[in-house]
């Protein structure tokens, strides 16, 4: 028998439907309303068949065994599903053997310390009214399984009392010691932190008075990876696929008060910024990113290393705003309409900005170069050329410097950081790469190289090509030849910089009188080879006369 079918068998389907939908008994089989976020109805037409191990959707007209079942819902790899329906059959498969065990002892006491303390707000009236002066209400409470911890040695008898090992205990990190017995929670609210099964993996707790840190989360284990954990997100997933997108928050209180005002496609990184774990996780419902985190610095540092995080990610990436709040939930309770701050969230780009604006003077010439710099610098790492043609418009609004400036400073940016001189073959250039280069470093010098070159109709194809469309030109090199071109504008920027631009136009000027020699050699020549066959061809010898009058008037012998 198969890893696959041996799992199949061992998971019930109804037990793992119900962790996604709520079912009820209808004569031999279970029923409930489509769990799946592309089908929204109210009259149930799910289907699930424990005898046959199946579920079918009569509006969907689908049908899904457990395995298929977990990879449309999970919206997951058929390795992934594996893994998942092994969390949850803890089957001893050749394959699993060494760790089913363990695994199912250690979420197993993770389930009964929540089990343990679930009721005990009831007992702590002045612990519920902090709650509600939060604004936190009794279903917010029952949503994300809210708590208060209590306990002085009955936590510790009560897991005794199920056959728990100290080591096991001592690896939930629960306990302060195991001599003292002491929970290490004691009087603060705990937020249970589950996977995106409704496993529970650890625990976060908040103190409850004025005392730092505010929240502290279990260490790292074998179950809890906080850079892999997205608080809320087992609540979020339906909706986060409804409304294509997700609000990411940066500790509990934001993302449960966010979901009691509606806005249920909210998660929490649990006061880190976000992950590169955390990423194929959220592109597997969204490929929208609303990051909304605190107004003070830290919240700005995880801010800026999250957008650095989903660069070239292929996702959309917005920044909410709170700007004259401290955080989510204190702006809710303010009742202003967060609709308005997700309608106006900033780009990254416009995110940066708004903080280069305090940190410069824009209305000074100088501190707007280094704005731009700035954003630029930012910018050249971006891979995908809509996004960065975005942005660049963005950039040339806000600093009110004409676009064309923008790609240029851009571009020698860009290419500057591309062009590594130690990956070029730096032969000798020739004179179209040279005039190539000084197009691409300043492109309004098309213009005088199309007055200044004569007698284009006997030119090289290459140069012709350049004069006529040098975008297209260089587009259609070689990438070790567009690579040597780079490098070459990266030196004629270097050397403009370090002298002046009287160089440059002496620089210019030889290479205009260079190939206006070269092509009166070849044009003369030419007419002498014809003159010597026709000898009595008035139009040759006219035009050859005119040539020359030409080639006179520009020095040219």
């Amino acid at each position: 028998m198969s890893i696959v079918q041996e799992l199949e068998n061992a998971v019930d389907i109804v037990d793992l439907v119900n962790r996604y939908t709520n079912l009820k008994k209808a004569w031999a089989n279970y029923k409930a309303v489509c769990p799946f976020p592309w089908h929204s109805e109210k009259t149930p037409s799910f289907i699930v068949s424990p005898s046959k191990q199946l579920a079918y959707c009569f509006w969907c007209h689908k049908w899904w065994g457990p395995l298929k079942f977990i990879m449309d819902i999970e919206n997951c790899s058929f390795k992934e599903a594996v893994d998942i329906l092994w969390s949850i059959t803890w089957i001893e498969t050749n394959t699993f053997k060494d760790k089913s065990q363990d695994f199912r002892n250690i979420f197993s006491i993770h389930k009964d310390i929540n089990n343990y303390y679930t009721k005990t707000l009831k007992n702590y009236p002045k612990m519920e009214k902090y709650l509600y002066d939060r604004w936190i209400t009794s279903d917010d409470i029952k949503a994300f399984n809210l708590w208060f911890a209590d306990s002085w040695l009955e936590l510790y008898n009560y897991l005794k009392n199920k056959w728990y090992d100290d080591k096991l205990i001592w690896e939930t990190w629960v306990f302060l010691d195991l001599k003292s017995k002491k929970d290490k929670f004691l009087n603060r609210i705990i937020f249970p932190i589950v996977n995106q099964r409704w496993d529970f993996v650890a625990f976060a707790w908040r103190v409850v008075n004025n005392q730092m840190p505010k929240y502290i989360n279990s260490p790292a284990t074998d179950l809890y990876d906080k850079s892999s954990i997205l608080y809320g997100l087992y609540q979020a997933r339906n909706a986060i696929v409804k409304k294509d997108f997700v609000i990411i928050t940066e500790w509990y209180m934001d993302t449960i008060a966010l979901h009691r005002y509606d806005f249920k496609n909210t998660v929490c990184v649990s006061g880190t910024a976000l992950t590169e774990k955390h990423i194929p996780i959220i592109k597997r419902l969204t490929k929208k990113i609303y990051l909304c985190f605190d107004g003070d610095e830290a919240g700005q540092k995880a801010t800026i290393s999250s957008i650095e995080m989903l660069k070239n990610k292929d996702c959309e990436v917005k920044i909410i705003r709170i700007k004259w709040w401290k955080d989510p939930d204190e702006f809710l309770a303010s009742w202003w309409d967060f609709n308005e701050l997700i309608k106006n969230a900033f780009t990254p780009i416009w995110y940066y900005f708004s903080i280069l604006e305090k940190k410069y003077n824009l209305d000074s010439l100088d501190e707007k170069k280094k704005a731009l710099a700035e954003l630029l610098n930012t910018l050249k790492s971006y891979s995908n050329n809509i996004e960065v043609d975005f942005y660049l418009k963005e950039i040339s609004n806000k600093l009110d410097i004409k676009l064309e400036v923008i790609y240029t400073e851009y571009r020698r940016l860009r290419w500057k950081r591309e062009a590594n001189p130690k990956k070029i073959k730096t032969n000798n250039p020739n004179i179209e790469d040279i005039i190539l280069a000084y197009i691409i470093e300043q492109p309004e010098l098309i213009n005088i190289f199309d007055k200044q070159i004569l007698f284009k109709e006997n030119l090289w194809v290459d140069l012709k090509n350049i004069l006529s469309s040098w975008v297209e030109y260089f587009e259609k090199l070689d990438l070790d030849k567009q690579n040597f071109i780079k490098w070459l504008t990266i030196n004629i920027s270097e050397k403009i910089a370090e002298s002046n631009k009287e160089n440059m136009w002496e620089q210019i000027k030889f290479l205009v009188n260079k190939i206006n020699s070269d092509t009166f050699k070849k044009v003369k020549q030419n007419f002498v080879e014809k003159m010597k066959k026709e000898p009595d061809n008035l139009e040759i010898l006219t035009k050859y006369n005119d040539f020359l009058q030409i080639s006179i008037k520009n020095w040219l012998k």
